[in-house]
């Protein structure tokens, strides 16, 4: 009847029902090849961030742009989904309940809404320095890793892990880049300066001399580019497990006529 069906509740918030949808692989439940996976992503993310501060040439002025705001909470995320896995292993190991142990876990909420934000900016930040901040300078190790790596790495870990995606939490995307955007007007206002001592962190982002053009750019990432690039990996993720549920259909439609030809 009309009086037993739910009305819809958009998923704004990060509750989640299996605790194991985020600390294992899509395509296997045995947990450590999946810890192999994670705990390497976040060796050579770390890495990275020691080599940047080191060998790079920004210096202190990697802390205002886009780019590493977006690699350190990739670098984050890799790290608590490693400490994640290695703990939900040695809960295995000690007979507990996954379900009561984990469910409402305040870490995983944490992994989650950082996989969300590392997932729709690492896309955005490698497109954009590519076509409009890339100065022609060279093609560095530094630059493919941060503006390429970072990319490569949030696409395959889509495919790898049995990570949920839920549309509405392109809500979070669009909070960061308001976030950011709200940091340079600030940086700016307050006299700060690129790595070049000129005036804006971002030639896009020149308030002074074009703050509508800055203000369209804003505008249109904040609000067009970065619910496209959620709903692209929403799709993906959909496919993800429309192909993981059509595989397991086909092993067990195989194992049952091997059965039948058995007997």
């Amino acid at each position: 009847s009309l009086k037993n069906i739910r009305p819809y509740e958009p998923k704004y918030d990060l509750e989640y029902d299996s605790p194991e949808d985020y600390l294992l692989s899509q395509w296997s439940t045995n947990p450590w090849p999946y810890l192999y996976y994670r705990v390497l992503m976040a060796c050579y993310f770390v890495f990275m961030v020691f080599y940047t501060a080191i060998v790079g040439t920004l210096k202190a002025k990697m802390l205002i742009m886009l780019t590493y705001w977006s690699f350190y909470i990739l670098t984050a995320c890799q790290i608590l989904r490693a400490v994640n896995v290695w703990h939900y292993i040695q809960l295995k190991n000690r007979n507990h309940d996954i379900q009561e142990k984990l469910k409402g876990s305040r870490r995983i909420k944490c992994q989650w809404l950082l996989y969300n934000l590392s997932a729709g900016s690492a896309p955005i930040v490698t497109f954009l320095f590519w076509t409009i901040a890339y100065d022609g300078s060279g093609v560095t190790f530094i630059n493919c890793s941060t503006h390429g790596a970072n990319a490569a790495a949030v696409f395959l870990d889509l495919w790898i892990t049995r990570m949920p995606m839920r549309m509405l939490h392109m809500v979070h995307g669009v909070a960061f880049g308001l976030v950011y955007s709200a940091f340079s007007v600030c940086y700016w206002y307050l006299g700060g300066t690129n790595q070049y001592g000129e005036p804006f962190i971002y030639k896009v982002l020149n308030y002074g001399e074009s703050p509508l053009k800055a203000v369209y750019y804003i505008v249109a990432i904040s609000f067009i580019v970065a619910p496209v690039i959620h709903s692209m990996f929403f799709l993906l993720y959909r496919l993800r497990v429309f192909l993981h549920r059509f595989l397991k259909v086909m092993d067990r439609r195989h194992k049952c006529d091997t059965d039948i030809k058995e007997n």
